[in-house]
């Protein structure tokens, strides 16, 4: 019996011996087939044509380079928070880079524009870099071994999609416009000694607000102009009442010096000075003004002008 017992323990350990070499073997061979299917699986063919190069580009941590592009940027992305990437406020097609740390660092940045270009940046750190103001010009090769252009390329303002030269041209036909007394808004000025500030003309163009504002220092001390401020406020204000006030922004500005010799600056005595500012959409209700506020640097000759309802909608014109 007990001889019987130890035949039977054989036999059971030769069975469990060789169903585990079975599946060791079932194992190894899966594995072979697996190597065997992985070294013959296709690759996909990437051809010279179908791959994009990357723009070189420094940026630093002291300086800010901009980059501007032919048409509006629809969308960018930075691949790191190393560096600071957004669109310049205001403008539309400039994009303006720097380093968020000091320190050495690679990154990459996308650019998709409006017109359907897709530009892609591989960027570094370099606190002297060689190009702080880059264009990219039209007929750009998508190609790394390209060289940007460092000419200088049109602004696209935004909520206007005008560009700089078309934003100029209509400056200064507004300043044509004013010359002529018939369409002139002589009655909103503000004056203090022989310093005057006046809205000489109102128009709109394309929705836009365009405002035209003559400066004249007929004193022999100069006016340094810190600042024009835009509000819709309220027309009156009564006790304990809050006032409500909208702070408006331009989308553009224009001075034209008149008579100026080279050297001088704006707001030098016996002088005369033309500004044109593109406001973004808006308007007034009749318990409102559209008011300007006018600071000197260093000094107290402070001004304001107010726009009625009556003048901002029927002298207004048409570009």
């Amino acid at each position: 019996m007990k001889n019987l017992k130890y035949l039977l323990s054989y036999c059971l350990m030769l069975f469990s011996f060789s169903t585990n070499a079975q599946t060791l073997n079932l194992i190894k061979n899966d594995a072979d087939a697996l190597i065997s299917s992985t070294n013959q699986k296709k690759v996909l063919a990437f051809k010279e044509h179908h791959i994009r190069g990357s723009y070189p580009v420094s940026i630093a941590f002291y300086k800010t380079t901009h980059i501007v592009f032919e048409s509006p940027i629809k969308y960018f992305d930075a691949g790191s928070n190393r560096i600071i990437c957004d669109r310049v406020e205001g403008v539309d097609n400039v994009l303006k880079l720097k380093a968020a740390q000091i320190g050495i660092f690679e990154t990459n940045v996308t650019v998709i524009t409006h017109d359907g270009k897709y530009y892609s940046f591989l960027v570094s750190y370099n606190e002297s870099p060689n190009k702080l103001n880059i264009t990219m010009a039209a007929g750009l090769n998508d190609d790394f071994e390209q060289q940007v252009s460092d000419r200088p390329e049109k602004i696209v303002f935004s909520d206007t999609y005008y560009t700089e030269t078309e934003m100029i041209h209509f400056s200064k036909k507004m300043i044509e416009l004013s010359n002529t007394s018939k369409h002139k808004i002589q009655h909103i000025a503000d004056k203090i000694g022989k310093v005057q500030f006046k809205l000489i003309q109102l128009a709109t163009k394309e929705g836009k607000i365009i405002l035209c504002i003559s400066m004249k220092n007929s004193s022999p001390l100069d006016y340094g102009l810190e600042y024009m401020k835009f509000y819709v406020r309220d027309k009156t204000k009564r006790k304990k009442e809050v006032s409500q006030e909208i702070e408006l922004k331009p989308n553009f500005v224009y001075v034209e010096q008149e008579g100026i010799p080279d050297g001088r600056k704006l707001g030098d005595a016996d002088a005369s000075f033309n500004f044109v500012f593109m406001m973004p959409k808006f308007s007034i209700g009749k318990d409102k003004h559209f008011e300007i506020d006018i600071v000197e640097r260093d000094g107290s000759r402070n001004m304001n002008l107010k726009v009625d309802y009556e003048t901002f909608y029927y002298q207004m014109n048409k570009l």
